[in-house]
């Protein structure tokens, strides 16, 4: 990595934080608006599970920013509505498998537009190279801080 000041690094942490709360917020308010029934809470663990079948508790609960203890009560709630189901893992007797249902998956349907909408909003001062390279930064990222690069 390219020297740095500490400022620029310590900025850059800021806006991951404050983008990640008003996304979250936006979402929300979208989803009430759309009347989609779920929160971004609720919801998020369901995009995982669109992307990532199959995946564990634990899982859901890394890629949604929450405790295994959070997500475990997030998922009580969409069992409730019949949006996901566990399922045996086949890797492990001691680790759960979740799936989104057929309607959840139709609420994921229901859903898109609500989160390409305000997924667009948020890059509106963008153009498509740039979008296109902030995936790629942010790819990097995720990537250094799953890899454990930089240490």
């Amino acid at each position: 990595m390219a020297s740095v000041d500490a400022d620029a690094l310590r900025n850059i942490g800021l806006l991951f934080r404050s983008i990640n709360f008003t996304f979250r917020q936006e979402m929300d308010r979208a989803l009430r608006e759309a009347r989609i029934g779920v929160s971004y809470r609720e919801i998020s663990p369901m995009l995982t599970l669109a992307l990532y079948p199959g995946s564990s508790g634990a899982e859901l609960a890394r890629r949604s920013l929450v405790s295994a203890q959070a997500m475990n009560t997030v998922l009580a709630k969409l069992v409730a509505k019949k949006y996901v189901e566990r399922r045996a893992q086949p890797r492990s007797l001691r680790a759960d498998s979740w799936h989104l249902t057929a309607k959840g998956a139709a609420l994921m349907e229901k859903a898109k537009p609500v989160f390409e909408a305000t997924t667009s909003r948020m890059l509106g001062g963008l153009n498509a190279h740039d979008i296109r390279n902030l995936e790629k930064y942010l790819r990097s990222c995720s990537a250094a801080l799953e890899n454990g690069e930089g240490e």
